[in-house]
């Protein structure tokens, strides 16, 4: 069966709910320091509906039928607040691709997609975080056309001795 990529609809907030809880387990397994709310992740059926009606994000799925979903892109508007410019950019909330169709161009046609709502809403940069360790969708975001910008720094601060 030939993978349709459209628009996120409602009834595609369970499957959903399972590729961004997917996301979350790819991301704690390959660092240790990417940790997740769980319970908000659960939830995710309860917060998805406010996202689709939210007019600064949008949601592309590649539905393979059958009620089944093998990944999505959610984008949104991005304000900076911080004098940069422009001052609003095009941000990649999150991707994800069910392991086993993963390398097979379907993030393309989603971006493909996405790039066309950014420039409806007349965007002209568009941005997003990869995970340091997460050197297969780094890749991919490079071979998609993303090139290195700015990096960001992390360290965890040790609780006060009391």
């Amino acid at each position: 069966m030939a993978i349709q990529i459209r628009r996120a609809i409602e009834s595609d907030i369970p499957e959903i709910s399972r590729l961004i809880a997917g996301l979350a387990s790819y991301e704690e397994a390959l660092d240790s320091r990417a940790r997740f709310d769980w319970d908000l992740i659960r939830d995710a059926p309860k917060w998805l509906r406010l996202v689709l009606n939210r007019e600064h994000h949008a949601l592309w799925v590649a539905d393979h039928g059958d009620a089944r979903l093998v990944g999505h892109l959610w984008i949104r508007l991005k304000r900076q607040k911080d004098g940069a410019l422009p001052a609003t950019v095009g941000y990649i909330s999150q991707a994800f691709l069910d392991e086993n169709f993963r390398g097979r161009g379907l993030m393309k046609p989603m971006l493909d997609e996405a790039f066309e709502w950014f420039r409806n809403l007349n965007i002209e940069v568009v941005t997003l975080s990869v995970l340091h360790r997460n050197w297969l969708g780094s890749a991919a975001w490079h071979r998609l056309g993303f090139s290195d910008w700015r990096e960001e720094r992390r360290m965890d601060l040790k609780p006060r001795q009391k």
